[in-house]
């Protein structure tokens, strides 16, 4: 049975404007992990191997930027471009029947100071190959500088409007419901804009007396001029100051990747 004791990572990142060259040459891409699943014993297709996986290769990568934070991780426009062992061999073209093992960006995780990317193949490196090379990109949002935005009075019913800053926002609605995940009645309160509302950082609510109100903002997403942000409460809540901490220099960022492991055996 094969081991696979170390792995040596080789990065190299370029990172489109308005980040400065010598900026995106200190990007990092570091291997935090590495997974090699051979078929199953007993044949069958539908069968999972070792760690209760689907055969096939995952190497994880985490990206760290030189400054600043992650604000989100566009999967749609991320791409792996290749996948091969010093072998020759495609590890992108094998298939896989597993909705878990489909070739390309598995799971993706954003901690703001860094993000975690799954890389995977359902293909496995030939027979005496000791090195796995990837080539592709990451599509990142990032930002560092933020500004605090602070509105007394907002009426959290549907129609009411405010600013942060140049973010123009509206409450398209607000009122009791059942959850997501159960069927418990919950405060909601949905926010949009034409802007992009990843550009906010924090939101948080005080009532009349300058306690925090706490809520949870359990979904978020939109395009082509529409964006949301849904936040639940413990309570109903008719009016709130919100205190609203908004990224000042959101920008769009391309990592192109190009990872090779060493693989002992």
């Amino acid at each position: 049975m094969k081991k696979f004791p170390y792995i040596l990572i080789l990065a190299s990142l370029i990172c489109n404007a308005p980040l400065r060259a010598e900026d995106a040459a200190q990007w990092k891409v570091q291997a935090a992990g590495l997974r090699v699943v051979a078929p199953p014993l007993d044949g069958k297709a539908d069968s999972q191997g070792a760690f209760f996986q689907p055969p096939g290769v995952t190497v994880v990568a985490v990206i760290i930027p030189t400054s600043g934070n992650i604000v989100s991780i566009d999967q749609f426009k991320s791409t792996v471009d290749s996948f091969t062992d010093d072998k020759g061999t495609d590890l992108l073209a094998a298939k896989s029947g597993s909705p878990f093992n489909k070739p390309g960006f598995g799971m993706m995780d954003n901690k703001k100071t860094n993000a975690t990317v799954e890389i995977n193949a359902a293909g496995l490196p030939a027979k005496g190959a000791t090195t796995l090379s990837i080539s592709g990109k990451v599509s990142l949002k990032v930002a560092a500088a933020t500004k605090e935005f602070t509105i007394d009075n907002v009426d959290f019913k549907a129609g009411a409007t405010f600013n942060c800053g140049e973010l123009a926002l509206k409450i398209s609605k607000a009122g009791m419901g059942k959850s997501m995940f159960s069927d418990k009645q919950e405060f909601s309160v949905s926010f949009t804009s034409a802007s992009d509302l990843e550009s906010i950082s924090e939101m948080k609510f005080f009532d009349a007396q300058g306690n925090e109100i706490k809520a949870n903002k359990n979904s978020w997403g939109g395009g082509i001029g529409m964006y949301f942000a849904d936040y639940t409460f413990k309570a109903a809540v008719d009016h709130a100051k919100i205190v609203a901490t908004c990224f000042q220099d959101l920008k769009n960022v391309e990592v192109p990747l190009v990872i090779k492991t060493g693989v002992g055996i």
